[in-house]
């Protein structure tokens, strides 16, 4: 069986997380140029979220076991 870097479904979930980090980083500089404290704040909270899925949607060797754990599941070993 042939392993693709991205697998169905989750592309889209690493396209948003890329753009939930955009968008947060774009509404800071919005937050810290119009000196509007909520929106600067709101954006750090977005920009946390943001780094905290990236953990998981990036990370290579926890992406090899999840696969690792589906294909024994399939082949109905667990």
């Amino acid at each position: 069986m042939v392993h693709r870097r991205w697998t169905s479904g989750l592309w889209l979930d690493r396209a948003l997380c890329v753009l939930l980090a955009l968008l947060s980083l774009a509404g800071l500089a919005f937050g810290l140029i119009a000196a509007h404290p909520a929106i600067a704040g709101g954006s750090c909270f977005g920009l946390a979220c943001a780094a905290w899925a990236a953990q998981v949607l990036f990370d290579g060797e926890a992406l090899r076991r999840s696969r690792a754990v589906r294909e024994a599941r399939e082949r109905g070993w667990c």
